[in-house]
């Protein structure tokens, strides 16, 4: 994978497998889409990561994030978990991830279905064998968009 923007702080990347781990366990990422005229927007979505693709799910295929990718599909995620301040060193701890890539609305039921299973079991863990009783009647009503992941750049500021 092609690694993003060079970082100013190069003694905190890390390696793909862990920046992928980082978005892995991240609990959300932020979506970050721009219109025509390049005005920003950033929002939380509930992700799933399979290989070099990230899906998330949203009301059906409509909202500023949906218009934005229908004519920019140029889209940004961060995720950041294991945050805290540490005061006594001025400084703020976490891990974080930059991926960049193409986003697409999905459209095909059976990739749909795939990625709302995969989101269900990231989500519900103990409700997954039962989850095709809540993903089937709300597939009409639920969209996914799926980011096919072109640059990413892990980084940790840990003690």
């Amino acid at each position: 994978m092609k690694q993003g923007h060079p970082m100013r702080r190069a003694d905190r990347l890390v390696s793909e497998e862990k920046a992928r781990e980082i978005m892995e366990k991240a609990e959300y990422g932020i979506i970050m889409t721009a219109d025509l005229e390049g005005q920003p927007y950033g929002v939380a979505v509930s992700h799933v990561v399979e290989g070099d693709k990230i899906y998330f799910h949203c009301a059906a295929n409509v909202g500023r994030k949906i218009e934005n990718i229908k004519v920019n599909n140029k889209v940004c995620m961060n995720f950041t978990c294991n945050t805290y301040v540490d005061g006594e060193n001025y400084t703020h701890r976490y891990e974080s991830v930059v991926a960049e890539g193409i986003a697409t609305i999905v459209e095909d039921r059976e990739e749909k279905y795939h990625a709302l299973k995969l989101v269900a079991k990231k989500y519900a863990p103990m409700s997954f064998k039962d989850s095709d009783d809540y993903i089937l009647p709300k597939m009409d009503a639920t969209g996914i968009v799926r980011i096919d992941i072109e640059t990413m750049s892990g980084k940790v500021n840990a003690r």
